[in-house]
């Protein structure tokens, strides 16, 4: 029979805490400057229950990057009949809120594509998952299966260059019009099934 660690138990309901302390900590100073040591600070907890809920920074990192990336592309609390989820995705992100993850997301793709394997893996596995999330919600929009996947990393790869230009220039009328053509584009193959 296993041993149950009873204070592991006793406060596993602060690790969602700690997580949202250690993003917010993320959000505001960037990863440069990311350690366990600031992040327990910043959370109001100690080194030692850090480690102990994400054993190494490196999974705190993964574990941050899979939230933030969930936050930036993706809209878990839409209905599944929204008339037009990709603008809801789009008005999320440029919010005053959600700018702040599109920023940290851009800096944790650049971060990703320097060569931190941990963070390299991290964020393959969350785009990959964000795409199959995409490519479903096409499937149901009509989207052959066959095609769902391809189509949905083509809008990904949009949505990410408009944060990105948008972030680098913060020319919000030029951005907003390329967004719309964007969607009047998807729009348009999804009323024409795709072909």
């Amino acid at each position: 029979m296993e041993q149950v660690d009873g204070r592991k138990l006793r406060f596993q309901h602060r690790r969602g805490e700690v997580l949202a302390a250690a993003t917010e900590h993320a959000l505001e100073k960037g990863l440069d400057d990311l350690s366990l040591r600031k992040v327990a600070q910043s959370a109001g907890v100690s080194h030692a229950t850090l480690v102990h809920h994400f054993a190494s920074k490196d999974r705190l990192v993964a574990e941050i990057v899979d939230r933030v990336l969930a936050e930036t592309l993706s809209l878990p609390d839409m209905p599944r009949d929204d008339p037009d989820p990709l603008r809801a995705i789009w008005r999320r992100a440029v919010s005053e809120r959600g700018r702040r993850y599109v920023r940290l997301f851009v800096a944790i793709t650049g971060h990703a594509m320097y060569g931190d394997p941990a963070l390299a893996t991290a964020v393959a596995a969350s785009m990959r998952q964000r795409n199959d999330l995409i490519a479903a919600g096409l499937v149901r929009y009509g989207c052959p299966e066959s095609r769902a996947q391809a189509v949905a990393t083509s809008m990904m790869s949009t949505l990410r260059g408009l944060f990105v230009d948008l972030l680098a220039t913060g020319d919000e009328q030029r951005v907003a019009a390329a967004f719309d053509d964007f969607a009047a584009d998807v729009q348009r193959r999804t009323r024409d099934n795709f072909s």
